[in-house]
Order: structure tokens, then sequence, then C-alpha cells
């Protein structure tokens, strides 16, 4: 699933700033970040909502498992629960929440950028 979808098809403007507010620095040929490293605009942008989503996911009971060497994010529903992606653990928990995912996404996205919790 394209995260990018469910926030809005942002503008080249809105995902600057949405970078730069979240410490990313524009440099020649990329995005930078102390975390992630060089990344070209997309991939900067997938790996900045991938840590925003799954912190939100955190702060309702989900555990990060652990990152793939991709980026990709791991979670699981408590602790014996198996682990799931972000996509599956956003579907999971839309269902409990009983909205629709794409909702529930857009509404961790905006918390995420205003530091507010998306209840």
């Amino acid at each position: 699933m394209k995260l990018e979808r469910h926030v809005g098809g942002l503008s080249l403007a809105r995902k600057a700033n949405y970078l730069r507010s979240r410490g990313w620095r524009e440099e020649e040929g990329g995005w930078t970040n102390d975390i992630f490293g060089r990344q070209p605009l997309a991939r900067a942008i997938h790996h900045q909502l991938t840590d925003d989503l799954s912190q939100a996911l955190v702060a309702r009971g989900w555990l990060v498992h652990g990152y793939s060497e991709r980026g990709y994010v791991q979670l699981r529903d408590g602790e014996n629960a198996r682990p799931c992606s972000l996509p599956k653990a956003l579907r999971t928990q839309a269902r409990r929440e009983k909205r629709p995912v794409a909702e529930l996404t857009y509404a961790l996205f905006l918390a995420a950028l205003l530091g507010t919790d998306a209840s």
C-alpha cells in the first residue's frame, strides 16, 4: 500500500515543509536526515510517514518489532501477537476503531503534523 495516497497527494511545497518540520535538510541530490541518511524526495516522504504512523500506532498499544533493510516497519499488537506490516496494522486498528483505513491514516498523519492525539 502506498501510504502517500492516504495523506492527500501532497504538493511539492507541502512535502518539503513536512520534511523540514521533521528535521530533514534539503541538499543537492535529495534530502538528508540523521536517522535515514540521504534519500530522494519520494523515499524521504515514505520513511517519514512510516515513522510518524508507526509512532501513532505505538501510542495505541502496538509495539515496534523491527525494521527491514529497506526501512519497512514490523509491528505487533501486544506482546504475544505475530509481527505484521504497517499497512496490516493500520487496517487492524481501523477495524478496531470502526473507521475507514484512509480516514484513520489521515487522522494519524494530521495529528503527527500538529503534535496532537488523533482520537
